[in-house]
């Protein structure tokens, strides 16, 4: 990924005593190490083995004995998927130190005497805190004596697109993706077709509607939306009280619903035949279960998504998305002059082959990587603001830059810990640049689909991105973090101009 102004982003990653980088282009993923790994029938100097990722089995290497240097097995905590000229391989690594650019001129070529293999091409200097760091030669290891690697699936010749799109179809016809989720001691499960989005943080609010089934209203994309307790609607019994909800949005004809549960735990697929039918329930509402999964630790009953869409009860709460701004609704009816097509079924996705980098925020999130200018660690010299979100300002590149907490900024109570929290750099305009911090990072992950943006009310309804394969997806909330940090900016930047004309208002009346 190189810059306009020339410079190029770097993975860094930390291995043994050894700093490391590769190209952001070369870096696919990063995944945590297995207890052990595979073995493979070859002794290449540097192979621990093999891990089995989504069904391709990829070779794992430990730098530090590729460099003739103590083993990094025992401290070894992450596995650096790395994918050059179309060949894949794994790096054990202890852990990944961020992003940074770094201009052509700042690189210094290496060469290595003696006719031994050279691992890596160049070194730079992280501008951070002055470490060396030796830039890998992928191509060179791939190369290496009786090393082996495995063919990129991404990069076979002719797949396109489309052809993915195609052998996800057909997968779908004997697999269904479900998202998992949880209300109180029971499992629920629902295809992931009739998810609208999920609701990390869901806050109900009274209504007329309040009743043994719905239990109030959200406040979704400017619309009051019925909150639906899916227990009591099966005639399961009644959802316990938490202290924090979660929202699954299911899409209606008529509308939209929010399924309250009190955690959404995970998105899989699995062949349909693992559904199996349940007998009759007394139930009225029996007809809206489509069967039962049981997986390695539990069972879940699994939503008929169809069946909700068809369901005449729950149409007419679809039917009561009410726009907050009545005013704006009256005047602002949606194209073709129908005031009450607001909310309707407008749920798609559109497939995707962005990488995007996952982190938390006290929930999983995900933002594309190209918005991450680079990836720094929480600065030891700063300074401290008392004015959260704000948290301080530090200098990097000779630029002073905004310190925001990510979580603050999001309604959630966070301290940042120096040793495992990380700054995302972005550029919010020209020569504007803010820091965000997040508590900690986890992954670069290939996307599957997206949801088309949004422009919610409230920062933390975003769209959500299936990440991993097709076959093998999770659901992340997506978040545009040059348009939060632009928007909280913003506030500020209005906010100071009217403390400074406040100033000069008071100075003028002073003189007088």
């Amino acid at each position: 990924m190189t810059t306009a102004a020339g410079a190029t982003l770097y993975g860094v990653f930390r291995t043994g005593g050894l700093r490391m980088a590769l190209p952001l282009e070369e870096l696919r993923e990063v995944i945590v190490r297995p207890a052990e790994f595979s073995p493979l029938p070859t002794a290449g100097v540097g192979l621990l083995g093999a891990v089995n990722l989504r069904h391709t089995v990829i070779p794992v290497l430990d730098p530090c004995l590729l460099a003739g240097r103590p083993s990094a097995a025992e401290t070894g905590e992450v596995i650096i998927i790395v994918s050059s000229d179309g060949q894949l391989l794994g790096l054990l690594a202890d852990a990944i130190e961020g992003s940074t650019h770094v201009e052509a001129d700042a690189l210094l070529a290496v060469r290595v005497g003696g006719g031994v293999p050279a691992l890596f091409s160049h070194t730079f200097e992280r501008a951070d805190d002055g470490a060396v760091v030796a830039l890998l030669d992928a191509a060179a290891i791939v190369d290496m004596p009786a090393i082996p690697a495995v063919a990129d699936p991404a990069q076979q010749p002719g797949r396109s697109a489309t052809a993915t799109a195609s052998v996800a179809a057909q997968a779908r016809e004997t697999h269904r993706t479900l998202l998992m989720f949880e209300c109180g001691g029971t499992g629920l499960s629902i295809d992931v077709t009739h998810v609208h989005s999920v609701v990390p943080d869901l806050e109900l609010h009274s209504s007329p509607l309040d009743g043994p089934i719905c239990r109030g209203v959200a406040h979704l994309d400017g619309a009051a939306v019925p909150a639906i307790d899916p227990i009591t609607l099966l005639a399961l019994g009644m959802q316990p009280r938490a202290d924090t909800d979660r929202g699954v949005v299911v899409s209606l004809p008529t509308g939209l619903i929010t399924l309250i549960a009190t955690d959404v735990t995970d998105i899989t697929t699995v062949p349909a035949e693992d559904i199996l039918p349940i007998p009759a329930l007394s139930s009225p509402n029996h007809g809206l279960l489509a069967g039962l999964l049981t997986t390695d630790d539990r069972q879940y009953l699994v939503l008929d998504g169809q069946a909700l869409r068809e369901n005449a009860e729950l149409a007419a709460f679809g039917n009561m998305n009410l726009r907050l701004d009545a005013t704006t609704a009256q005047a602002d009816p949606p194209p073709g002059g129908d005031p009450q097509a607001i909310g309707k079924d407008e749920h798609r996705v559109i497939p995707s082959v962005r990488k995007f980098l996952t982190y938390s925020i006290g929930v999983d999130a995900a933002t594309p990587l190209e918005q991450i200018d680079e990836i720094l660690p929480y600065p030891s010299h700063h300074l401290s603001l008392d004015d959260a979100p704000l948290i301080g300002m530090f200098t990097h590149r000779r630029t002073t830059i905004p310190l925001i907490d990510l979580p603050a900024l999001l309604g959630r109570d966070h301290t940042p810990d120096p040793a495992t929290a990380r700054v995302l750099l972005v550029t919010v305009a020209a020569g504007i640049t803010a820091g965000l911090v997040v508590p900690d990072l986890h992954a670069i992950e290939q996307a599957v689909w997206e949801e088309p943006p949004k422009t919610p009310d409230d920062l933390l309804q975003r769209p959500l991105v299936s990440l991993g394969t097709p076959e093998d997806n999770r659901l992340v909330p997506h978040f545009d973090l040059i348009a939060i940090a632009a928007e909280h900016l913003g506030r500020q930047l209005v906010q100071a101009e009217e403390h400074d004309s406040a100033y000069a208002d008071a100075r003028k009346l002073a003189v007088r």
